[in-house]
């Protein structure tokens, strides 16, 4: 239950207000604000600002290209609920962006459009995550994530967030630590540089999820890798540090470019002693090293000294303090740089854009400690595994071509209720709410079904036909991994050839199908208030009744009750619909103001379990629903075996509702078939 209304579309960040808010834990609190939608639709930046430790004031900020627009604080913003605790690391992998929050023991994943979380990992979610670094993308089933106190790397599935398993690393602590940190992959070996009181590069076999090898360097704390054009890997080292209380080794950082293949150092250049963080990057072609080291100098990687001028300075102020050059980013499209000003490193931080040629474009002030950037108009999907398809293989989605009926249960987004413009109005007829319903659909935009058995049906201009055992039908929620809201989908034939749905259904099982958690044969009646904006009582065929609560804060429309809805009227005169289908058990819970809604397994829309996911098979850029024919079962429970479907319906399988959000209800983005390459 997440629909927005959207409001300048014109523009290239749009930016609306929800009546509503979510929370999902209580240390991320940000006492009830409101939501807004961002829809970056531009060529942009989002920036990762480190925070105080121990503060909680990590942010997001996202700078637009083109219009030179900053929007700070996006992922409260967006989500309401403050990012964390030190933000570590962010990656960028096909449309979702990952960040590691070191303090707060969290991975998240958001969506680069909207910044709206997708889902996320916690070390209570694994065995061995204490303190999250940095995550790399092996490929589409497989991540990992670095640990600055466990001596393991967490492996984890991108798509749903799951944890997979740990890496032993084997190290030994010292002071307490046995970090590993950034992580760059060379055909199937990642390099995993171990920091705090270490000289250690670790190499992990891709295949094996294990560590193979390792590079002793000979200068300490290695901080930041990259893997130039020839395929050799640069590492640099801070070399220790040196206080007035202590200190560990000479405090030089190293430059160091080693073979990746036989594992040696071919060059060790030392560097002046830093004076704040030391970091390295590449040109888009990879020829050109940047090093951040006090200043930003630059270098072709074939050369075998460093140079001798700085090609960026630092800012010096009015006192004639430099100030801390934090962070370093080159866009991998055009070559400008960015650089990360941490200023006193307790107020707002400043980023510095130049181009390609070191003459500035432009400066922004962003959050505390701004420390990475990634380019959401840049190919970011670097990991080397081959999974993709030329695109004349890529299967193609076929959108359905009409839709036959849409009977939402009474809900607070269902009636009058604002998405893009007007909805569904006042006195809308059956036809009318199905034809806005469909132009939803083609944009790609929420249909509501409201409670418990409210459904939609559509039709395909051709048949899907069965591929035995393969998806053919994909379908578009809005889930995340704490919070789903299953739909029943079922699938027709037109047997008769009349071209309407008025044949027989077959349930597509689920996970949960033939289990205690879900109830076939159900029916449930919802009862037409008789007072305006109140809420709406229903029964079932099971002797159990509940209400769909009227929540003013997000829809104060007089009534939930649909208008074009043909009603009924029982013995004591009340106006009545009965939806029939299946019941999924509700499984969602509520306290102090949060609300978890978990995923089952698979096989329902608008539910984040193992068969939403970005499918690499499919030519489209976001994470579906996907769903296969083999699944139908007749009303007995056998295998209905159906050669082609031409309809299909989703249904609302659960009755809950939560105070903050109100009733569970199944929301459709798109129904598409999925079209063969041969086939199309």
């Amino acid at each position: 239950m997440h629909i927005i209304k959207k409001i300048g579309t014109k523009a290239r960040l749009t930016l609306a207000i929800v009546g509503v808010s979510f929370v999902l834990s209580s240390c991320n609190s940000t006492n009830e604000i409101a939501e807004e939608l961002f829809e970056q639709t531009g060529k942009g930046v989002i920036i990762l600002c480190e925070g105080n430790y121990n503060s909680g004031n990590a942010s997001l900020s996202y700078y637009d290209t083109e219009t030179k627009q900053v929007e700070n604080g996006i992922f409260q913003r967006a989500n309401d609920r403050k990012l964390g605790d030190t933000g570590q690391s962010i990656t960028l992998h096909d449309g979702a962006a990952y960040i590691a929050m070191e303090n707060s023991g969290i991975v998240w994943k958001i969506d680069t459009k909207t910044f709206r979380v997708m889902g996320q990992l916690t070390a209570n979610d694994t065995e061995h995550m204490i303190n999250p670094r940095f995550v790399h993308i092996v490929n589409s089933e497989k991540a990992y994530i670095t640990d600055l106190y466990a001596p393991y790397i967490t492996v984890f599935n991108p798509q749903n967030m799951q944890y997979k398993t740990s890496i032993s690393t084997e190290q030994a602590s010292t002071n307490g630590y046995c970090s590993t940190e950034e992580m760059v992959q060379i055909d199937n070996e990642v390099f995993t540089n171990c920091w705090s009181y270490s000289r250690n590069i670790l190499i992990i076999d891709t295949q094996k999820d294990a560590v193979c090898d390792s590079i002793v360097l000979g200068s300490w704390q290695p901080k930041s890798m990259v893997v130039d054009t020839n395929k050799q890997l640069w590492v640099i080292t801070d070399g220790g540090y040196s206080t007035e209380s202590e200190s560990f080794s000479d405090n030089v950082p190293h430059l160091y470019r080693i073979n990746p293949k036989t594992r040696e150092v071919e060059l060790d250049l030392s560097l002046e002693t830093d004076e704040s963080t030391v970091q390295i990057a590449l040109s888009p072609d990879k020829k050109t090293l940047y090093i951040l080291n006090n200043d930003v100098y630059q270098m072709s990687v074939t050369s075998h000294q460093l140079p001798h001028e700085p090609f960026l300075l630092a800012p010096v102020d009015s006192n004639g303090k430099r100030h801390k050059l934090y962070g370093i980013g080159i866009n991998p499209t055009n070559g400008e740089i960015y650089v990360a000003d941490a200023v006193d490193y307790r107020q707002s931080g400043v980023v510095y854009r130049y181009d390609k040629n070191g003459t500035p474009i432009d400066n922004f002030r962003v959050g505390i400690l701004p420390t990475q950037f990634v380019f959401t108009d840049a190919v970011q999907d670097i990991p080397q595994n081959n999974d993709n398809k030329k695109e004349e293989n890529l299967c193609q989605l076929e959108l359905v071509d009409t839709v036959f009926t849409y009977m939402p249960a009474p809900g607070h987004q269902v009636n009058g209720y604002s998405v893009v413009g007007d909805f569904i109005h006042d006195g809308a007829t059956m036809q009318e709410a199905c034809s806005e319903a469909m132009n939803h659909f083609r944009n790609v935009w929420s249909v509501s079904l409201g409670g418990q058995g409210g459904y939609i049906v559509a039709g395909f201009k051709e048949k899907v036909t069965n591929t035995s055992g393969n998806y053919e039908i994909a379908i578009k929620g809005n889930p995340y991994s704490y919070q789903s809201e299953p739909g029943i989908v079922w699938v027709s034939m037109d047997e008769n050839g009349d071209g309407i749905p008025n044949e027989t259904w077959y349930e597509l099982a689920g996970s949960e199908y033939g289990t205690a958690n879900e109830t076939l044969n159900y029916a449930i009646t919802y009862y037409k208030p008789t007072s305006a904006q109140s809420s709406i009582e229903w029964t079932d065929n099971q002797g159990g009744k509940g209400i769909i609560p009227y929540m003013a804060s997000w829809n104060t429309h007089a009534s939930y009750f649909q208008d074009w809805i043909p009603t009924e009227t029982d013995a004591q005169g009340r106006e009545y619909y009965t939806y029939h289908g299946s019941r999924l058990k509700d499984t969602h819970t509520y306290e102090d103001g949060f609300s978890m809604m978990p995923p089952f397994e698979w096989g329902y829309a608008d539910n984040n379990g193992s068969d939403y996911f970005r499918n690499k098979e499919v030519d489209y850029p976001n994470m579906l629903g996907y769903f296969k024919m083999a699944n139908a079962v007749k009303a007995d429970g056998t295998p209905a075996n159906l050669p082609y479907i031409n309809f299909i319906k989703v249904q609302t399988g659960q009755t809950g509702w939560t105070p903050n959000l109100g009733e569970i209800s199944t929301e459709v983005y798109g129904i598409w078939a999925i079209r063969q390459p041969s086939t199309r």
